[in-house]
């Protein structure tokens, strides 16, 4: 018999929905890692097949998004979330709609 805990990502990406769940982990996760202030800053994020968008309107956290991208992705994928994060790709300007 396994634990819960080492089975819900594989049971959640069975549902309906399941992966959209296991993406808002994602983002919850990323918006740890990076600290509540540029949180603030980060208009979108959104877990894509395995990359992680990142939509800011700040120049400057996009630049240092994508300077630290390979240490953020290490973090999110050390945190076992269910979902691996492949890469992160920072966009500048406003969310899209969905």
């Amino acid at each position: 018999m396994d634990k819960l805990g080492n089975i819900l990502a594989t049971v959640l990406r069975r549902q309906p929905g399941g992966a959209r769940i296991l993406g808002s982990q994602v983002a919850a996760a990323f918006k740890v890692v990076i600290g509540p202030e540029p949180a603030r800053l980060c208009d979108e994020v959104e877990l894509r097949s395995g990359v992680l968008v990142v939509t800011t309107s700040s120049p400057a956290l996009a630049h240092q998004l994508r300077l630290d991208a390979e240490t953020v992705v290490e973090r999110l994928n050390g945190m076992n979330l269910g979902r691996n994060v492949r890469s992160l790709r920072v966009r500048i300007g406003r969310p899209t709609l969905s």
